[in-house]
């Protein structure tokens, strides 16, 4: 039997906790709220995750990320339950 940590990669993205995560279908982008009003969307590039866009639109504390995987929007919640919807975006 393999031991799970050999599954396991670490990745820092900041010394703020995360507080909340999702990734796209096919796992190449996480959308990321490091526990205040912004979500920042990561691509893998190589062994490393690179800043690809921000996306703002809150007030508060981010408290929720959702990623769709058949329309590739992202929607977010926040502290006061303002939902937030973003569209298909590009990037690179």
């Amino acid at each position: 039997m393999v031991p799970a940590s050999s599954f396991s990669e670490v990745f820092r993205f900041g010394l703020v906790p995360i507080a909340c995560r999702a990734r796209n279908e096919d796992r190449s982008q996480v959308a990321l709220s490091l526990n205040n009003n912004e979500v920042n969307i990561y691509g893998r590039a190589a062994s490393e995750w690179k800043l690809q866009e921000t996306l703002q639109g809150h007030d508060l504390r981010v408290t929720g990320i959702d990623w769709a995987p058949s329309t590739n929007r992202i929607v977010t919640c926040g502290a006061v339950s303002l939902l937030c919807i973003y569209l298909t975006f590009s990037c690179g």
